[in-house]
């Protein structure tokens, strides 16, 4: 009786132990205004955040922590970074892709697209940029060398995040007008396939874990949906926050980082399922996340009506963790 009550205890005392420990805010200058994608570039140790509602991109510099601005002349929602040739693609609402030199952050090149922009990807394999047509029916592929659209995939209405996967050869879409994911083979430019998302509606996050082939999509409506990432099969669907946007995934730490509605969630990726971990406060409006694949580090960005700010939650390490 004795060893199984200290079993419990040892028990209860892994289960309180946080996933999250966020650190102090960090003023992003430039004053107020949404942010919306984040992404990391590991090999520069750089994290960006798109600022849409001041024309310009936060710049974290992970070793450092300190933070700069880069005027990018025009709003924009997603961003990606050539890290090999040091370049970085923009785009959004402003209706243009902008490119950067991330050596000297000044503008190289732009392009004119036909609508605005949303997601942005850089495919180092292939050379090519990808640009989704925010609530429109397009997927431009954009060659760098030229910075001139080299063709475009007819999707559905209304796509959100595109996640790239190089090994299978394909892009998969959120697409919020039929609450499915889209799949886009790189080699014949077309969608061959589509996944729907059972009880998940407005598909906004998508992440993949590539090696274990399993796909992650977070609905407006607190839904998440497992799917493996071949045949499009629904593996598990679990009740996460509401109201969320983009998610973050950690391939190591098998962690699925959810915020929403003033709070941040984590989510333990297992052979089986999945299991909601810990649930911290996080600031109000903060809908954009990303996570550091050296650190595990989880990095977020948001505004009140006097600054914006980053912030990094701390993330527990493996021998702590939740779940072990």
């Amino acid at each position: 009786m004795i060893t199984n009550l200290i079993f419990a205890l040892s028990n209860a005392n892994i289960r309180q132990t946080k996933a999250l420990t966020a650190q102090a805010p960090i003023v992003v200058p430039g004053g107020p205004g949404g942010f919306d994608f984040m992404n990391i570039d590991n090999r520069d140790r750089l994290a960006f955040a798109c600022h849409p509602k001041t024309s310009s991109l936060a710049v974290i510099h992970l070793d450092t922590e300190a933070v700069q601005i880069v005027d990018l002349g025009v709003a924009c929602n997603g961003v990606a970074a050539d890290s090999k040739s040091q370049k970085l693609y923009a785009a959004g609402p402003g209706k243009t892709l902008v490119e950067f030199d991330m050596g000297s952050w000044t503008k190289t090149a732009s392009l004119a697209l036909d609508g605005p922009g949303d997601s942005v990807v850089y495919d180092s394999k292939n050379s090519m940029v990808y640009v989704d047509n925010d609530d429109g029916t397009n997927l431009w592929l954009v060659d760098p060398t030229s910075l001139k659209v080299s063709s475009a995939v007819t999707i559905k209405e209304a796509p959100e995040v595109m996640v790239l996967d190089n090994g299978r050869g394909k892009i998969f879409q959120n697409i919020k007008s039929t609450n499915s994911i889209q799949v886009i083979d790189l080699t014949t430019k077309a969608v061959v396939a589509e996944y729907p998302l059972g009880d998940l509606t407005s598909p906004h996050g998508l992440a993949e874990d590539r090696r274990a082939g399993k796909l992650f999509a977070v609905g407006k409506n607190g839904k998440l949906v497992i799917l493996d990432a071949d045949s499009g099969k629904i593996l598990t669907t679990l009740d996460v926050l509401k109201g969320s946007d983009q998610i973050a995934y950690d391939t190591r730490l098998k962690r699925l980082y959810i915020p929403g509605g003033g709070q941040i969630q984590t989510v333990q990726i297992t052979d089986d399922g999945a299991s909601v971990i810990d649930t911290e406060v996080a600031p109000t409006g903060c809908h954009s996340v990303t996570v550091d694949p050296k650190t595990h580090d989880v990095w977020v960005a948001y505004t009140d009506t006097t600054n914006s700010y980053v912030m990094k939650y701390v993330a527990s390490q493996p021998d702590t963790a939740t779940s072990q």
